[in-house]
């Protein structure tokens, strides 16, 4: 009985895609155009940024991290930290701040960190 429904189901869709090709193709015989490049235009900003973010090296600092917590390893906060540093100015636009400060600024919290534990 499943299989039944999952056929005509498929059938269904089958036929709708073929008449909306049809319909599409036809219409480009006649040239009417339909101009969706506006409809679409917010989606394309979205995921060319998300592309940027996705595929940057911040982000493998971010995957090994994981990596390394997920086999109970150390060093993997340390490698997600700075790989989170790093996506901010690719994630986030913040005026007048000048991001080459990050290296210098993330080196003196750690020597903060580094001498308030050993006192």
């Amino acid at each position: 009985m499943e299989k039944d429904n999952t056929e005509n189901r498929s059938k269904v869709v089958l036929a709708v895609i073929l008449i909306a090709l049809g319909i599409f193709w036809m219409f480009g015989q006649l040239n009417l155009h339909f101009h969706l490049e506006n409809l679409f235009r917010p989606f394309y900003l979205l995921f060319s940024h998300m592309g940027r973010v996705i595929f940057s090296w911040p982000m493998i600092l971010l995957l090994v991290g994981l990596v390394l917590i997920a086999g109970k390893r150390q060093g993997g906060w340390i490698l997600i930290v700075l790989g989170g540093i790093f996506l901010i100015p690719k994630i986030f636009l913040i005026p007048d701040f000048p991001f080459s400060m990050i290296l210098p600024l993330l080196l003196v919290f750690a020597g903060i960190v580094l001498l308030t534990r050993r006192v």
